[in-house]
């Protein structure tokens, strides 16, 4: 797939795009120069071309927006940057890969060639991402399981709550400039929101903690207008909100709370920072299971190994930490955070607001 074509003093720098194999091949004069395989939607090539010097071209795909934005250097010289519409690039392109181009590609690597029916649903995929169909399947999807388990009140109360944390994610991300893809609804699991990863330990401690921020803000505003209006569906957003968002601050990864933990931990590089958050990430594992909460068995085992391979990479290779100051100052906002849906929860169970037996039921065990 050719996601983007550059002319340059009769030279053509162009960027092809296997959506099946993730491999990126920049060919110069329809010769290949440069291939990555790539899952990101962030990526640069520079090589050096004899008689044209070096060509640098950096490039992040929006696959919401079906745009690119890219910039093209030649010996450190912008040649040509923008945005440029995938669709309008495809098609002004699709008649201009010929069999010397696919066979030097497939010199470069064999093995990137893939069944062309494959790339076709890969495509048909993307596609559908990218007009929005499989996230709208997917909140329909979750507003029928929970309205079915519970309400249909429960169900728009839950969904909100994790739209708006999910939310509070995906604006943390943009605060960095961390090219975002959406956020998406899992039946039965919550939420997710889609991003480049962070560069730095800060970084992830802020985006993981503004989910639950932004819960908080929602939980005390509808505990507010509970308590001022008696409105029962208010109430019933607190509730859920409460307990959502502190679900999510357990200190197992890769649930929020998770994530901040393994920052500290990893910034730190603590032998004995590392055991402790092993040993609580398998407290955790024995309550899920004898609760019989197999999705978040699911989750802790994913995370243990995920934090084990983690570790196995060198500080000097790990994305840059936190400074002795940001680890507490990181601590200090996730233990008040915490702190404050706690206090909330217990205003809620006392309130016997609605959707407050559940509050009950976690405060008692």
């Amino acid at each position: 797939m050719r996601i983007l074509s550059i002319n340059y003093k009769n030279n053509k720098i162009i960027l092809d795009f296997s959506p099946s194999s993730g491999e990126e091949l920049l060919l110069v004069n329809d010769k290949p120069v440069s291939q990555k395989h790539n899952r990101e939607m962030h990526s640069s090539h520079r090589v050096e071309i004899e008689g044209l010097g070096v060509v640098e071209l950096i490039f992040t795909v929006d696959m919401e927006q079906k745009e690119i934005a890219y910039k093209c250097m030649v010996n450190d010289q912008i040649v040509e940057e923008g945005v440029k519409s995938l669709l309008v690039v495809a098609l002004s392109d699709a008649g201009s890969i010929n069999s010397d181009h696919l066979a030097a590609n497939e010199s470069l690597n064999k093995s990137s060639n893939s069944n062309s029916k494959w790339m076709l649903l890969a495509l048909g995929f993307k596609l559908l991402k990218s007009v929005q169909v499989i996230k709208v399947a997917l909140i329909a999807t979750s507003v029928g399981a929970y309205s079915i388990l519970f309400s249909l009140e429960f169900a728009l109360a839950l969904i909100g709550v994790l739209i708006f944390h999910e939310y509070g994610h995906l604006r943390a991300m943009k605060k960095f400039g961390i090219p975002t893809k959406g956020m998406y609804l899992i039946p039965f699991v919550g939420g997710l929101a889609v991003g480049d990863s962070p560069k730095t330990r800060w970084q992830d401690v802020y985006i993981s903690m503004m989910g639950p921020v932004y819960g908080l803000i929602m939980t005390i505003i509808f505990y507010l207008v509970y308590l001022f209006t008696d409105n029962h569906f208010a109430g019933l957003v607190a509730s859920v909100s409460a307990l959502v968002n502190l679900f999510n601050l357990i200190p197992v990864h890769p649930l929020d709370g998770g994530r901040v933990v393994k920052s500290l931990v990893f910034s730190g590089r603590s032998r004995y920072a590392l055991v402790a958050l092993l040993f609580i990430s398998s407290v955790c594992l024995v309550m899920a299971w004898q609760l019989g909460l197999m999705f978040l068995i699911f989750f802790i085992v994913l995370g243990v190994v995920d934090i084990l391979a983690s570790w196995q990479v060198s500080l000097a290779e790990d994305i840059t930490p936190l400074k002795p100051y940001g680890i507490i100052y990181s601590l200090v906002w996730y233990l008040l955070t915490a702190v404050a849906f706690i206090a909330l929860i217990f205003l809620i169970a006392a309130d016997n607001l609605p959707g407050s037996e559940i509050a009950r039921k976690v405060l008692q065990s």
